[in-house]
């Protein structure tokens, strides 16, 4: 029986479209490094300035918000070049709990 992931592959890309989705990821690379850039040092600020547990927790709360903001954004990019090339759009993935793995 074949895995139910195989099921969910997305279909053979040409060279055409994987040269299109390597030229996407360097661009958003290149495009976001500024943004990227200032996030990790208004979370050193944050964490410099903090002076508490609560305070670092906020911190670490702000960051993760920031980061899944970018991410957000980075998976509509990349969805519509995907989209603009022939393939399908990507949809958010589904983390698997760590408890699943051991007992199995």
């Amino acid at each position: 029986m074949e895995p139910s992931w195989a099921a969910q592959k997305s279909p053979k890309r040409t060279p055409a479209q994987e040269q299109a989705l390597v030229e996407a990821h360097k661009n958003w690379f290149q495009k976001t490094y500024n943004q990227r850039l200032a996030l990790m040092q208004s979370s050193q600020r944050c964490v410099d300035a903090a002076e508490s547990s609560r305070a670092l927790k906020d911190c670490r709360k702000q960051k993760k918000q920031a980061r899944k903001s970018l991410k957000q954004d980075r998976r509509a990019y990349l969805n519509q070049v995907r989209e603009d090339v022939g393939l399908p759009a990507r949809t958010e993935k589904k983390r698997r709990a760590k408890n699943r793995r051991q007992k199995a």
